[in-house]
């Protein structure tokens, strides 16, 4: 773990230097060792920062009280979507393929209880009551929209309430895939205009699985489509793997950052692995 912590550190570090990132003088604990706790929070201790804290406290000079470093990193929040671009970014530095193959789902974060959905606090509205319709089961909480590579990372994400469809995902996730590339999805994402807007406008090939009484099924497209976007599967396990059972959180902002800050370890996490 240690050396892990160290190399965590390091990244995060560079990063925040290539961004120009500039401390106040009278900090005594830096944003990269505040961004590298909350890290090896979300990928040891099921995100909860006072035990990161206690660990830190054997790498860091002065390690905040829990209060201090959680405003902190409410105003280092803006950081993160940059700082998970710059992993996308090193990701395809270190893998030399120009092509890869890609999948879209969704993936349901409950916020609470489905018989404590009127009285929750920190998403209440009936926006955010979803269905999965493959367990048929209702929930209470947001929809992850992820945009993972067959390399085993995540490539691009979206956080919804609970009751956006699917296919919003394809109209708002930028899906910059590059030309050539294969867009794996489910029966969730059949819709014959984004289909033709993303192969005409962006040279990407989105290839759901079909329903049968579709107008282009395709058995062997049906086939492949099956098959090849299995890795997605495994992504959003190991991914939901790092969550504890229920994410802790007061308000909605600090349940997405959560959820942003277990997303971006996930890549780190993968990107030890690739550099290794």
């Amino acid at each position: 773990m240690n050396n892990e912590v160290v190399t965590i550190y390091c990244i995060v570090d560079d990063i925040l230097k290539a961004m120009n990132f500039r401390d106040d003088p009278q900090a005594k604990m830096s944003s990269s060792e505040v961004l590298t706790t909350a890290i090896i929070a979300c990928l040891f201790f099921g995100g909860n920062f006072r035990k990161a804290l206690k660990l830190m406290g054997l790498f860091c000079s002065y390690v905040l009280s829990e209060s201090r470093f959680l405003r902190r990193l409410k105003r280092l929040n803006q950081k993160l979507e940059t700082i998970f671009e710059v992993t996308v970014m090193l990701f395809k530095s270190i893998l030399s393929e120009t092509v890869e193959s890609y999948a879209i789902d969704t993936f349901p974060i409950e916020v609470c209880e489905n018989i404590r959905a009127n009285r929750c606090k920190v998403a209440s509205g009936k926006e955010f009551r979803g269905y999965v319709a493959s367990k048929r089961i209702y929930y209470h909480g947001v929809k992850l929209h992820i945009v993972a590579s067959d390399k085993g990372y995540i490539r691009e994400f979206l956080i919804t309430p609970g009751s956006v469809h699917d296919v919003w995902g394809l109209y708002e996730l930028p899906l910059n895939l590059g030309s050539n590339s294969v867009l794996y999805a489910d029966k969730g994402y059949t819709d014959y205009e984004a289909e033709d807007l993303l192969k005409e406008f962006e040279g990407i090939s989105l290839m759901p699985i079909r329903r049968k009484n579709s107008k282009r099924f395709n058995a062997l497209q049906q086939f492949i489509a099956k098959v090849e976007r299995r890795f997605i599967e495994t992504v959003g396990s190991c991914l939901k793997a790092l969550f504890p059972k229920r994410i802790h959180a007061v308000t909605l902002e600090g349940f997405v950052m959560k959820l942003k800050l277990f997303i971006l370890s996930f890549n780190i996490q993968q990107l030890l692995k690739v550099a290794s």
